[in-house]
């Protein structure tokens, strides 16, 4: 902040004070006593305490981005017995590795693994590859919501041969409606049987 020649101006109790009037780094200008000059009490036009906020606010600077609520959503289901979804994470075991306990972290690993932030709602979301699973690199990915609507505990899959797929996918790769499979699945019929 640089000062201007300073002003005597009569305070409201009768004392003068030496006022000054400065230019703010930022451009603005501020009128100031000379004790709070002194002293280091004013050392901006205000600016420096909003950015100072705001870096505390945002502490690992992601704070209000996409990224970021995706990290707080993992953290609220599974630390949080008071979310809605606790109950089918943290209430059921499922934890976050401590090394994305920090969010730059957890940042590093998501744009290095195919994070996209422009990219179109249900996407890009986050997936553990084993629903039993925790929340870790090894363990984790970004799917489509399509992709993570498949990956569900009550999600049945078939074996036959060297193929394992959801009844969805099976349905596709053979033509066989979903309904069809889901109810030879539902009579207990083996992959063999039910992909005929």
């Amino acid at each position: 902040m640089v000062s201007r020649a300073p002003d005597h101006v009569a305070s409201r109790s009768g004392y003068k004070s030496v006022m000054w009037n400065c230019v703010c780094d930022c451009g603005a200008a501020v009128v100031t006593r000379g004790k709070s000059l002194r002293y280091g009490v004013t050392k901006s036009c205000g600016c420096l305490a909003r950015e100072l906020k705001s870096q505390n606010n945002s502490k690992h600077h992601g704070f209000g981005t996409r990224l970021y609520a995706v990290w707080d959503s993992m953290r609220q289901r599974c630390n949080n017995p008071q979310n809605k979804a606790y109950k089918n994470y943290g209430g059921r075991g499922i934890s976050i590795c401590s090394e994305w306990d920090d969010f730059t972290k957890f940042r590093e690993w998501a744009y290095a693994t195919g994070y996209d932030d422009d990219a179109p709602r249900g996407v890009c979301t986050l997936d553990r590859i084993d629903v039993n699973g925790d929340y870790c690199p090894e363990n984790c990915r970004w799917a489509t919501a399509k992709e993570q609507g498949r990956n569900r505990r009550d999600t049945p899959y078939y074996t036959l041969g060297d193929e394992t797929h959801d009844l969805k996918t099976w349905a596709e790769i053979t033509g066989i409606k979903y309904e069809t499979l889901w109810a030879r699945h539902k009579r207990g019929w083996d992959a063999a049987r039910a992909l005929k």
